[in-house]
Formats: C-alpha cells, sequence, structure tokens
C-alpha cells in the first residue's frame, strides 16, 4: 500500500520527472528525490537528469501493475491537501485490487453520510492517481463518473483489474 507522509515540502525542492508508457498513453510521475508528488496524464517538464531510485522504483511497479503482476503499490507518496482530503485519500488506498466502493461508501467510511459530490470533489483533487487508486470509485449505481485521466481511461483501469460491473462490458 502506498504510504503518505504529510511532512511540508521545501518550497523550492528540485522535482525529478520520470515518463511511463503505459497502455492507457504516457504517465509523467514526479518526485522530490524522496517521495512521489504526482502523477500526471499531460506533459511535465522533464529535467536531463539522472532519476532519484524512488521514480525508478515507482517506473518499474508501475509497469508491473500494467502487466498483470503487480496489484498495489508500496512506494512512498506526498499528498498536500486538506484534511477531508487526506482522509478521502487514505480510504482510496484501503480499497482491494479488483473492488469498487461509490463515492457514498467512501464518506461512510471516513464518518459521513452526505458526502458523496465532496468525496469526488477529493477524488479528483488526487495528485497521485493509480497509485492512489481513485479509479476505483464509482456512482452508487455502478456508473462509471468523472476520472481526471478520462473516463476511458478509467474502464481501461477497472477493466484491467476485473472490476467493472458486468452490465458495464
Amino acid at each position: 500500500m502506498a504510504r503518505i507522509r504529510t511532512n511540508t515540502p521545501t518550497l523550492f525542492a528540485p522535482f525529478h520527472v520520470v515518463v511511463v508508457n503505459s497502455p492507457i498513453g504516457k504517465l509523467w510521475v514526479e518526485s522530490d528525490g524522496a517521495l512521489i508528488t504526482r502523477l500526471s496524464f499531460d506533459a511535465l517538464p522533464v529535467r536531463a537528469s539522472k532519476p532519484p531510485a524512488v521514480l525508478k522504483e515507482a517506473e518499474r511497479q508501475l509497469n508491473a501493475y500494467f502487466a498483470g503482476t503487480r496489484k498495489q503499490f508500496d512506494l512512498p507518496v506526498q499528498q498536500l491537501g486538506t484534511r477531508f482530503q487526506k482522509l478521502v485519500w487514505e480510504a482510496l488506498m484501503r480499497i482491494p485490487f479488483g473492488r469498487t466502493r461509490s463515492y457514498q461508501d467512501i464518506g461512510t467510511s471516513i464518518g459521513g453520510r452526505a458526502m458523496g459530490r465532496t468525496v469526488g470533489n477529493a477524488c479528483g483533487s488526487n495528485p497521485i492517481p493509480i497509485i492512489v487508486p481513485c479509479h476505483r470509485v464509482i456512482a452508487t449505481d455502478g456508473l462509471l463518473t468523472g476520472y481526471v485521466g478520462g473516463l476511458w481511461r478509467k474502464k481501461w483501469l477497472l477493466e484491467h483489474e476485473g472490476a467493472l460491473p458486468k452490465e458495464l462490458f
């Protein structure tokens, strides 16, 4: 399971980026040298430097995930957000591979009942999709809704994990 660290980053910390080719397009994974700070579906500036060990490990684990040989990530991640967002992101990491939860389920699991939309906003603010699996959250009626990488990627990820309800095929 990805480990969240909430220490305050240095304002001018150097950032490193590695580009991972995947079945859902290129992924840009960013690190401050010690922690994974972001995963993006859009290009990030890449410095010509040797990637730190944490980025090499992230690339290895993502490649294994897409090859079907890894079901869970074990990477140090940093997520800066509100207390509520962090609660949601921690709940996301407890959703097992191959399973989904509804936005309402996540809201209930962190102590609220009518937080579906707020949980959706927190999922949309997740800076490290896939590694922190916000794609595993679906609507209460089982339909796929919003995903930072686009619904086609969410559908692909859920199919890859065998988590898509039959009626959505």
